[in-house]
This record gives C-alpha cells, sequence and structure tokens, in this order.
C-alpha cells in the first residue's frame, strides 16, 4: 500500500519505510468546503499535508494562495513558536495529515534521526522560498537599488 505522504517534494529525501514511521505521528482531519483549518493570529503548532481537496489561504480578507493535494502548509511551525499569519479555508472536501509540535516532539525523543531529516527538509524548503523571492526581487526594475 502506498502512503499518503508519497509524492510531497519536502518528503523527496526521506525514505518509504520513514515516511510510514512518520505517518504514524500523524493526525487525520476532514474538512467540509468551507470550513476552516485555522485563523491568522491562533498560535501555530502543526504542519500539515494537504492529501486531498484544496485549500484557500487568505490574509486581510485576500486570498494569497491556494493550495492543492501534495502541498505542505505550516512546516516552520515544528521549529518556530509564533502566531499564524493567515487563515487557511478548505476550498473543496478536504482531507489534511498534521503533524503537531507535540507530536513532534515525541518523534524527535522517538526516531531522532527521522525528527533530523525533516527539520532539515523544512528549513531547505524555506530557504528555497527566501532564495526565490530574493532572486524576484532582484530582477525586477529598479529593485533593492
Amino acid at each position: 500500500m502506498t502512503s499518503p505522504l508519497a509524492g510531497f517534494p519536502l518528503l523527496s529525501e526521506i525514505s518509504a519505510e520513514d515516511q510510514e514511521k512518520l505517518e504514524s505521528y500523524l493526525e487525520t482531519r476532514e474538512l467540509d468546503a468551507g470550513s476552516v483549518l485555522f485563523h491568522g493570529g491562533e498560535e501555530a503548532d502543526a504542519l500539515y499535508f494537504a492529501i486531498e481537496g484544496a485549500l484557500t489561504i487568505r490574509a486581510d480578507g485576500q486570498t494569497m494562495a491556494e493550495l492543492a493535494a501534495g502541498e505542505v502548509l505550516g512546516a516552520l511551525s515544528l521549529i518556530s513558536i509564533g502566531r499564524r499569519e493567515c487563515d487557511a479555508v478548505a476550498a473543496a472536501p478536504t482531507r489534511v495529515m498534521s503533524l503537531t509540535r507535540e507530536h513532534y516532539l515525541r518523534l524527535r525523543d522517538d526516531l531522532p534521526g527521522l525528527a533530523l531529516c525533516l527539520q532539515e527538509a523544512v528549513l531547505r524548503s524555506f530557504a528555497n522560498l527566501v532564495r526565490g523571492v530574493v532572486g524576484e526581487s532582484r530582477a525586477a526594475p529598479g529593485a533593492l537599488s
């Protein structure tokens, strides 16, 4: 049986066997269309894997992004304590799997090698995102001048 985590770019360097181990630390949540996964201002306490459906990300009443199955949301919340900057609302019937900070801390105790691989993947993903934003701003006429 294929893991629901198979195919997530964030987990591409984590073996199928370790992805299955990671699954035992995750909680599944089903959302109806229009249901709120979280609100801006709430404590960011979980990483979410979008397994099925779609999520709309909103800030200040404006849609910022649409996330589909196979995408990850809130990964930095495992590493950095803070408040959510946006709302996440199911755009369709949606299934997510979450790794709460509490379960991540248990994973670090139980399987430190897997936890380290996951943490490194989160940080690589964030670094690539930042590099992309910086690269885009440097390419824009008059940017950073």
